[in-house]
């Protein structure tokens, strides 16, 4: 009976659905038929299941409103990912962000840009502005960073580098396969407030390691080492 009810909670078994036959689920059980006969009378009772004369049990029209919490493990929300992306992108010009590690745009070539765009824009027969890109990201500039890992000693081929549109997108990627809930994370102290966000959204454990003028704190971070065992080192080894 526990078990037609939380199929039914979780809407494996819709309203309408027909329930297997007294003989078919006594068979598959493993018990006998006036077990099941018993399971159904109790379940057309309290109004979860009907019968149909000749045609067998269907699941009642009438059930309770679906709760989310009720069909899978509850994420910790203390810090809501969603909420701090959009409060620092709606934030003023004039508002300092120190914890974004956004570069000013007076940094950017702005003008290059431009040029750039402009000269895409008037290519003829050019399907970059229209079409979707490669899944692993635009071909020639992954075989320009393959070129330039390998002029530091690091062989990878073009199709074993994926291109992400950032950084918190391809850390979020490595986190998908990667962590599991309860994992420990290690991360600067401070750190981008976004990885913090990110990994309560994993539900991994995050530990702080100091960082200094001259980096981690080595010290802080061999003292944790023994007592956890990260999965994953999060760190701005350079701007």
């Amino acid at each position: 009976m526990e078990s037609i009810r939380q199929r039914i909670a979780s809407r494996l078994l819709t309203p309408g659905a027909k329930l297997p036959s007294i003989r078919a689920f006594a068979g598959a059980l493993g018990v006998a038929k006036s077990t099941v006969v018993e399971a159904y009378d109790r379940l057309i009772a309290d109004g979860t299941i009907a019968s149909r004369r000749g045609s067998g049990f269907y699941v009642s029209g009438h059930m309770p409103p679906l709760a989310l919490a009720e069909i899978g493990p509850r994420l910790d929300r203390a810090i809501d990912p969603l909420w701090v992306s959009r409060q620092s992108l709606e934030a003023s010009e004039k508002m300092l962000k120190p914890g974004c590690g956004w570069l000013p745009a007076s940094w950017m070539p702005q003008e290059a840009l431009r040029r750039a765009l402009r000269s895409l824009s008037r290519r003829q027969h050019n399907a970059y502005l229209t079409d979707y890109g490669q899944p692993l990201g635009l071909a020639p500039l992954r075989q320009f960073l393959s070129r330039r890992l390998f002029d530091q000693g690091i062989d990878a081929p073009p199709d074993q580098i994926l291109l992400t549109d950032s950084g918190t997108q391809a850390i979020d990627l490595l986190c998908r396969f990667l962590i599991e809930p309860g994992d420990t994370v290690f991360v600067d102290d401070p750190c981008y407030f976004n990885f913090l966000a990110m990994l309560r959204a994993h539900r991994a454990r995050i530990v702080g390691i100091p960082f200094t003028p001259l980096g981690p704190d080595i010290e802080s971070f061999g003292k944790n080492l023994a007592e956890y065992r990260p999965r994953l080192y999060i760190t701005n080894s350079a701007l």
